[in-house]
């Protein structure tokens, strides 16, 4: 895994939650001014968006207006355009509450306004469902309690899989032990340690990717290195990782040098291993073992100081529950000024 690839996913983890959490804030930010800063108010309501009592009243008023004057026009103008249906709703109502003269005057005046309807093919409003307006609000209001909870989860769940290692940390007393061990070739006598870095793994932890910057006693950049999950096994939660990419990146160098550290059920299986070869280096996670990644300019020591396999419905020895990991960086030209390496 190289700084791009890490750089990358970092930028789609931020993509990914910055717009789940605008989104809800931006829900919620709507909600409340559609609600309670600017609410709708209806203002001047034609006749037939009255309430059925209020529209009743109102064919009643035209209709005696009608009466005494008699003309059609003014009452079709004081009307305005009605649907069948709003219509005769109205009408029932008003006829129930009239006189038996106004009674006449109505049905006269309702068959006249309908057939005038039907011949000018006036357009028939439609009317919405009375629970429409409620429904939205309530809509709106679960999409935001979903995108809270969904935000919730992701959250608790980050948290929980950092809880469950030690936070990566640079180790300031010196290289380790280990390194005396290592064999007189695969070590650097004349080139001071640049950094000696811990970091874990812990099943759980299912976007463990861990990056170290290089940089000379006088903070200038030389690189990076790290660790991260190169393939898991099975199927279900929490992910099994089978295998890590250990790569070293040098500014001086093109290539990023990888290894990949294979458990030991990926490291038998000709199949998984040839797959996983095009990442980088094979290699069998062992305890004690010491590896080294060299580039143009750099050179990264690394061991394996904890290392437990998780069992399950799977091979044996098939995924990691635990694996913690030391990293010594160092120049492969011995720094100016500096001490003697180990």
């Amino acid at each position: 895994m190289n700084q791009e690839n890490n750089v990358t996913r970092r930028l789609v983890i931020g993509l990914v939650v910055g717009g789940v959490f605008g989104l809800g804030l931006g829900l919620l930010i709507g909600l409340v001014f559609a609600y309670v800063i600017a609410p709708l108010e209806w203002t001047d309501a034609a006749p037939q968006d009255l309430r059925e009592d209020y529209a009743a009243y109102y064919w009643e008023m035209v209709a005696e207006s009608y009466g005494k004057h008699g003309s059609l026009e003014l009452a079709q103008k004081q009307l305005g355009e009605w649907s069948d249906e709003t219509r005769e709703i109205a009408l029932s109502r008003a006829r129930i509450e009239s006189s038996p003269e106004l009674q006449m005057i109505l049905d006269s005046l309702g068959k006249k306004v309908a057939g005038q309807a039907a011949a000018g093919e006036a357009p028939v409003a439609e009317e919405e469902p009375a629970d429409a307006g409620l429904l939205s609000p309530l809509l709106v209001v679960l999409l935001f309690v979903l995108v809270l909870a969904a935000i919730s989860l992701l959250i608790v769940r980050m948290r929980k899989s950092r809880e469950q290692l030690p936070a990566p940390r640079a180790v300031e007393e010196g290289p380790p032990e280990w390194l005396a061990t290592m064999h007189p070739e695969e070590r650097a006598p004349s080139a001071p340690a640049l950094g000696h870095f811990v970091t874990s793994y812990a099943l759980g932890n299912d976007t463990y990717d861990e990056s170290f910057s290089i940089e000379t006693s006088a903070g200038e950049f030389l690189g990076e290195c790290g660790v991260g999950i190169s393939e898991t096994i099975g199927v279900g939660d929490p992910d099994k990782v089978t295998a890590f990419e250990v790569w070293l990146f040098d500014k001086n160098d093109i290539r990023t040098v990888t290894q990949v550290l294979m458990s030991e059920h990926a490291y038998n299986d000709p199949d998984l291993r040839a797959g996983l070869a095009s990442k980088g280096e094979p290699v069998h996670a062992q305890v004690s073992q010491p590896m080294v990644l060299e580039t143009a300019t750099l050179r990264l020591e690394v061991m394996i100081t904890e290392q437990i396999y998780g069992t399950a419905a799977l091979p044996p020895n098939s995924f990691f529950e635990r694996l913690t990991l030391e990293l010594v960086t160092r120049s492969k030209e011995p720094e100016e000024g500096g001490l003697p390496g180990v």
